[in-house]
């Protein structure tokens, strides 16, 4: 059979996906790169003046990194660690033979679809220390002692969107996993029982090592997410109080909003080599312990 590897239409079906990776990816990134290095006053090339080191060392001496590296840390670790363990419980109790289970997806994964600012004006309302739902809520059943100030207690609130994201995303995560679940076989499960294996021993020795591919997959957009977690934040506290909040992508946006574009561009280098620095060497450890079906 000729080779239809040199046909002017093979070229003709990649060049598409060519010119939009260089134009919404390599383009913005070298021009980020050259932003990183420069002060800028307006976006105008006469405006672009070099300036060295200067805005990485602004963002590293900034007073408000140091809250926004810890805040975006625990933010990450915390969500990544409840909406994959929340995720994964869900997906093997709506992987079992219920009448309802169809429907109990779409309400775990209902969540996921809402608007993250529609969530976040919803939360502000919600957890509001006096006329809050939530509050309100437990000062009717007597529980006033767990009545809080969640989103203007500095020492609370990022807990509080640690909640509002788990809440959002653990269905998205439960799809990823469920689809993993469903790609096993039952003759796995089958055999296990024959040997008279307990539940525990089949999800330890059959669903978690084969469903592996999918809990990485899930861990790493999780860890990623919330790395660069900006929208939530920004519609519910907008960094606050003081800096109780402050993440990488808040620090960004108020860069970015207060005419230093050289110091939002270096952050957002920073931030990407962070993320780079973290959830690569996590997958690669992860994949190594992958077994094929």
């Amino acid at each position: 059979m000729k080779s239809t590897r040199n046909k002017p239409y093979t070229y003709a079906l990649i060049l598409p996906g060519i010119l939009l990776y260089v134009a919404f990816f390599l383009v913005p990134s070298l021009f980020g790169g050259v932003l990183s290095f420069a002060n800028v006053d307006r976006f105008s090339f006469s405006a672009i003046r070099f300036a060295g080191w200067t805005n990485f060392i602004n963002v590293l001496t900034d007073d408000y990194l140091s809250a926004a590296i810890r805040n975006s840390f625990i933010f990450a670790f915390s969500t990544t660690l409840l909406k994959v363990g929340i995720g994964m419980a869900l997906a093997v109790f709506l992987n079992r033979k219920l009448r309802t289970k169809n429907y109990l997806r779409t309400v775990a994964f209902l969540p996921a679809v809402l608007s993250t600012v529609a969530v976040g004006v919803f939360f502000t309302s919600a957890l509001h220390p006096t006329t809050g739902m939530i509050n309100r809520f437990l000062y009717a059943v007597g529980l006033d002692a767990l009545a809080q100030d969640w989103l203007t207690n500095p020492h609370l609130a990022i807990y509080s969107l640690v909640g509002i994201e788990t809440w959002k995303w653990s269905g998205f995560t439960m799809a990823i996993l469920l689809a993993g679940l469903q790609s096993i076989s039952h003759d796995y499960y089958e055999c296990a029982d024959i040997e008279g294996a307990s539940g525990w021993q089949k999800f330890r020795s059959i669903t978690f090592p084969l469903v592996l591919p999918y809990f990485n997959n899930a861990l790493i957009v999780n860890l990623i997410g919330g790395l660069k977690v900006f929208d939530l934040v920004q519609a519910v506290t907008q960094g606050g109080p003081g800096s109780a909040t402050e993440v990488f992508g808040t620090l960004v946006f108020k860069s970015f909003g207060s005419g230093r574009f050289g110091e939002g561009a270096a952050a957002s280098i920073l931030l990407s080599l962070i993320v780079i620095a973290i959830t690569l060497p996590t997958w690669k450890l992860i994949s190594r312990k992958e077994v094929e079906l």
